[in-house]
């Protein structure tokens, strides 16, 4: 299509030709237009937006949140929620008594709690007062006499402290209380700042406008408003639900007589009169009733939805805000919830903590106690007494499960233990369990007859025992006294490699010499020279019904030289790794700072044979079922090679 240019045109008065076409002269910006539409020109409504800021005087904002329910649980709410279930301590329970006492005393909770509220409506402090000099900066020693909220209205900001190495930089260097006398300042380490809804201060603000912030009343008056609007205008409708029409005969000519509106009044009155003795209208032939309702229909859902955009302004659920659940199919409003006690733990972390770490530098060293000692925030999500059953039966489960699979009975119980005095659920068990002595150690002298019920059945011999394995074979003599008087003595457990005849061969095709034989072939899981109770390791948690494991091909292999002289293949076993580590937090004792499973090659292998040359072998390695045995030191000289 060919291009139409316009030629001659004469703009009207406030807009400019561009050769093209004729448009608004104060559209200098970049948009897009259409003049078939409209769109992006004059006559588009949307192109006169444009937002403006008009301040709340403190006034209106007091106002606001002493005469409407919304303003008020708007401001309130977050500030409760986040002092709600306060602090809990990495105390001992003496010294967490002493400090709930002291902020008790001296209403820390509430001097907090009605800090974040004038924070929230645009700003307020708490005084940390001591004996000392307030312009002084506070230290460890000032003991903490007493803390007040005031609101912004009350304090005075110093000159702005603009030394780019001061902890204080950006901030006022001083705070005054409005009233007192100018020359009595009060340091910022011993003042709490909450301030209100953060401002940009891209335009002409001053110093004390954008250090103080908004109120969060000015962010949700608009929404606020029209859902008041909207209700206060259902309930105005309310009045008129039902309304009754009389049509009078000869209504006009009535009232131009003399006492025509009595009698007007007089005959709807006997029409009103009769309908309610009779349940029926009695009126002349020429007069008529109607009676009229209002069609609700849409209008709860309009409401519902202003309340809606209320508390998503907010930033509050439905659930918390107007203690409902939200409408809808399976809605519990369980998300909304779980969303908002994210956005109170991060107030919490961002606001709420770092005041608190500066109250606690003058409170926590007037009690003996460290300035620094750590604290978290209590969960905010209190479960229920049928949700707490539930979670105790759920870790009972898993703590039976955990022992019945050989993990350490001893620090389990332990860890179970202190998990229920920190749950809160059993009184006074903490104080109890400290009261019970320790379980001594066993007379060496006597024989366990526990370890009689699970002795185990001795096995094959071995280069480093002279026992065999559990659950397997008949007992040798040793064995059967091994385990038959289970007392602590320095243990060593193995397994068996069922395919050594595959490792041998691979050996000796890469230049091996000799190997050992194919029964003193084995991974060694334990090397305990402390005495250790055998029947206190449990057993493995790991392998098929006959207590076997396979270590799949491939995977990290390496072939090195460990110690004086044996070369071995090492390699990755989580299982092996894994049932390592419980036997030594069980009580088992290890000569390496570091566990690394590995087969013993060879003991005889040349110091200038290149062990980088040989490539490990990949295949898979089978190994028997555990093999408890008592601590033979002198196994090295039964070894031997072919």
């Amino acid at each position: 299509m060919a291009e139409v240019r316009i030629r001659n045109v004469r703009p009207k008065p406030g807009f400019v030709f561009d050769g093209r076409a004729v448009v608004p002269q104060s559209m200098t910006h970049d948009s897009i237009v259409n003049l078939l539409t409209g769109r992006g020109t004059s006559v588009d409504r949307t192109s006169h937006n444009f937002w403006h800021h008009i301040p709340m005087p403190p006034e209106q904002i007091e106002a606001a949140y002493r005469s409407s329910w919304l303003m008020s649980k708007i401001v309130d709410l977050p500030a409760m929620d986040m002092v709600r279930e306060w602090r809990e301590w990495e105390l001992d329970a003496e010294e967490i008594k002493k400090v709930e006492e002291a902020e008790k005393r001296l209403g820390v909770r509430q001097a907090i709690l009605t800090g974040l509220i004038y924070g929230r409506l645009g700003g307020g402090v708490v005084i940390l007062g001591s004996g000392t000099d307030m312009a002084a900066p506070a230290r460890d020693s000032d003991k903490l006499l007493y803390v007040k909220a005031l609101p912004r209205r009350v304090i005075g900001l110093g000159e702005t402290d603009w030394d780019v190495t001061s902890e204080n930089f950006g901030e006022p260097a001083w705070f005054t209380i409005n009233g007192a006398r100018g020359s009595d300042r009060i340091h910022p380490s011993r003042v709490i700042v909450f301030k209100g809804e953060r401002v940009p201060g891209l335009t002409g603000l001053t110093s004390e406008e954008q250090f103080w912030g908004d109120s969060v009343i000015e962010r949700i008056d608009r929404a606020v408003k029209n859902a008041d609007t909207a209700t206060d205008g259902f309930a105005t409708l309310i009045d008129e639900a039902k309304i009754d029409y009389y049509k009078l005969a000869e209504l006009a000519n009535l009232l131009l007589q003399p006492g025509g509106l009595d009698k007007a009044r007089a005959r709807v009155e006997a029409m009103n009169m009769a309908k309610s003795t009779h349940r029926a209208v009695i009126m002349d032939a020429g007069d008529d009733w109607e009676q009229r309702q209002i069609n609700w229909a849409g209008m709860p859902d309009m409401i519902k939805t202003y309340l809606a955009i209320v508390a998503g302004a907010a930033d509050i659920p439905a659930t918390r805000l107007l203690g409902k659940s939200p409408d809808g199919m399976n809605s519990t409003g369980e998300s909304d919830e779980k969303n908002y006690r994210a956005s109170i733990a991060t107030k919490q972390d961002m606001t709420l903590r770092p005041a608190l770490d500066k109250l606690d530098r003058l409170l926590l060293p007037g009690l003996g106690i460290a300035s620094d000692t750590y604290w978290d925030f209590c969960p905010l999500d209190t479960p229920t007494e049928k949700e707490r059953a539930e979670v105790e039966n759920k870790e009972a489960d898993t703590y039976t499960k955990l022992v019945n699979a050989g993990f350490p009975e001893g620090p389990l119980t332990k860890s179970m233990a202190a998990r229920m005095v920190d749950s809160g659920n059993w009184p006074e068990l903490g104080d109890e369990l400290a009261k019970m002595p320790e379980i001594p150690e066993a007379d060496p002298n006597l024989p366990d007859p526990s370890a009689l019920v699970a002795r185990a059945k001795g096995g094959g011999q071995s280069s480093r025992g002279v026992g065999g394995s559990i659950g397997s074979g008949s007992p040798s003599p040793a064995q059967d006294a091994f385990f038959a008087d289970a007392q602590p003595r320095p243990l060593y457990v193995q397994r068996k490699l069922l395919n050594a005849g595959e490792l041998i061969a691979w050996a000796k095709a890469n230049g091996f010499k000799s190997t050992l034989a194919a029964d003193d072939m084995h991974v060694t899981v334990l090397f305990s020279r402390t005495p250790v109770d055998p029947m206190k390791m449990g057993d493995s948690w790991t392998g098929d019904d006959e207590g076997r494991i396979r270590i799949k091909p491939g995977g990290p292999r390496a072939i090195e030289r460990l110690g004086e002289s044996a070369v071995v293949l090492l390699f990755s076993s989580w299982e092996i790794e894994s049932r390592h580590r419980s036997m030594v937090e069980a009580g088992g004792s290890h000569d390496f700072d570091t566990y690394q499973p590995h087969i013993t090659l060879s003991y005889e292998v040349p110091a200038e044979f290149d062990l980088e040359a040989v490539k490990p072998f990949s295949g898979a390695l089978e190994f028997g079922p555990e093999i408890f045995e008592p601590l033979d030191l002198d196994w090295k000289s039964k070894v031997t090679e072919a």
